[in-house]
């Protein structure tokens, strides 16, 4: 199916959804014990869900299928169909539709739009969704036609002042034509426990070389084609880095981690193919050996501990991040004391991060079998 833009016509979001300003919970003052409830804030990744709450008496959550929105923050324009019972965060836009022909495909097709739109036309602590989202943030959509080939024109002018109708049927199509065969796992919930007392601290700088990816002049996102073999990691918080593929010659060799060094982006991406890199790209390459599973798990620690360390006022600068420590399993000895390296190699204490460990970590989780 193609997406013949030109002919998509703009409406406004709040002609096709009901607003509202979300919860605004404080994360640090919920609990979370028994947590139950998805607690949804501005994060760009695992659906927007940060954590699970507990239910806050006499406070119903919001229902599964409603839309949020990221209104300001790094990650402005964050967009995802919820798929569980949720509260927000501050800062966060709930989205009802109001047709009951949008259903879930078509929400999926939307939160592409609304993302979209977000990274080209909003930024923050400038222009920021939250004065614009219920007023007039607009997204460009598919219409209806008569059989001529006429736009069809609703006289009652439902979805938009020119009487444009949304083509629902085909954005649905569209979606459900993107799935293949379901992804499955053979891997139920994991049971290894991760005790981060145990954890020992490492020099991340010990642990990787970092310098900046090496790019292609001229070559951008403009570039990219949906024949094209490279992918391109650029300077965003989202998709892996990625945002597209290229049609040119890798320049840099997979199994390394990137992360971008600005202010907007704290994530940190495990790049498994051979890639181009671009202007504010750093790559972290492996000083020992590292398969894919433990650089998987350590990118993942990189980013939880680059949500507390840095934001606009403190950038990721790779000197900064060469200097930090982060905590790892450690290997022990057959008794249960923590194995020490006469070398010294990965530590100044002799701690020897326990490579197995976090393999077979990552390889126990739900889809874990499947990377």
């Amino acid at each position: 199916m193609n997406l013949d833009v030109d002919r998509w016509k703009p409406f406004y979001l709040k002609d096709l959804y009901n607003v509202q300003m979300g919860n605004k919970f404080d994360k640090n003052k919920m609990t979370s014990e028994n947590g139950s409830v998805n607690f949804v804030s501005r994060v760009s990744y695992n659906n927007g869900v940060d954590i699970r709450v507990d239910l806050i008496d006499g406070i119903e959550p919001y229902p599964a299928g409603m839309l949020t929105v990221a209104l300001g923050g790094s990650y402005l324009g964050s967009c995802f169909v919820q798929e569980e019972p949720f509260y927000t965060g501050q800062n966060v836009a709930v989205l009802s539709e109001k047709d009951e022909a949008m259903n879930h495909s078509v929400n999926v097709f939307i939160t592409a739009l609304v993302r979209y739109e977000s990274k080209i036309k909003y930024y923050a602590f400038g222009r920021e969704l939250n004065t614009h989202i219920g007023r007039d943030f607009t997204i460009e959509l598919p219409i209806q036609h008569n059989a001529d080939g006429t736009p069809f024109i609703d006289v009652d002018k439902k979805y938009s002042d020119d009487g444009y109708v949304p083509d629902w049927k085909f954005m649905e199509d569209y979606v459900k034509s993107l799935n293949h065969k379901p992804l499955t796992t053979k891997n139920k919930k994991s049971d290894m426990v991760l005790d981060v007392v145990t954890w020992e601290e490492f020099k991340v700088g010990n642990l990787f070389d970092i310098h900046p990816t090496k790019t292609i002049k001229d070559v951008s996102s403009k570039d990219c084609d949906e024949n094209g073999t490279t992918p391109l990691v650029v300077n965003q918080s989202y998709d892996n880095g990625i945002t597209g593929r290229v049609n040119y010659e890798p320049t840099e060799t997979g199994g390394i981690i990137t992360f971008s060094d600005t202010w907007e982006g704290k994530t940190f991406f495990y790049q498994k193919e051979d890639f181009i890199g671009f202007s504010h790209v750093q790559g972290m390459y492996p000083k020992y050996k590292m398969n894919e599973n433990v650089l998987i798990f350590i990118s993942v620690i990189l980013e939880f501990e680059a949500n507390d360390r840095y934001s606009y006022g403190r950038k990721k600068r790779r000197d900064l991040i060469e200097k930090s420590y982060i905590k790892l399993p450690v290997k022990h000895n057959a008794d249960g004391t923590i194995f020490i390296d006469d070398e010294h190699t990965y530590s100044e204490e002799g701690y020897v991060p326990d490579w197995q460990f976090m393999e077979d970590y990552i390889k126990s989780l739900p889809y874990g079998d499947r990377l």
